[in-house]
């Protein structure tokens, strides 16, 4: 059987649509996961998190070091579809696990913030002031040109 390789066009839209808002929105989060050489049942360990009623230190310090390896994982299959020669099917599935990874590190990225409500409330308050600091600007610009 002979697999077609990956268009530009064909790449250009998964990389459109991996970088999309809610692309993690019904993906599905890989049921295995390697780190470091070892092999984890990321979809349980991310439901078992989630269901937890109290989470310790150590598994926030371990949700943090899972979050930057599922980031790496995930960039390393972004870049393997916008450089690597590929077929059609090896893209589509490095786009199917990129996105249930963005969806695992969706779903811990939020309990590491229920965790610490006091300290994401406090980023979330410097953005919202940096976008309203931003449209200002921009509002000034525009009625003073």
């Amino acid at each position: 059987m002979v697999h077609k390789t990956l268009s530009p066009a064909e790449r250009d839209k998964l990389l459109h649509r991996l970088h999309g808002y809610l692309v993690w929105v019904g993906a599905e989060i890989p049921s295995d996961f390697e780190i470091n050489g070892t092999a984890i049942q990321l979809h349980e360990l991310v439901w078992r998190l989630i269901n937890k009623q109290e989470l310790t230190d150590d598994e926030i310090t371990g949700i943090e070091t899972l979050i930057r390896s599922l980031e790496k994982k995930e960039s390393c299959d972004e870049t393997a579809i916008a450089q690597a020669n590929i077929t059609e099917e090896e893209a589509n599935n490095l786009y199917k696990e990129a996105s249930g990874l963005l969806r695992a590190i969706m779903n811990l990225k939020d309990l590491e913030h229920s965790a610490y409500p006091d300290e994401y409330d406090l980023r979330r308050k410097i953005a919202q002031k940096k976008v309203r600091d931003a449209n200002s600007l921009l509002k000034f610009v525009e009625n003073s040109g």
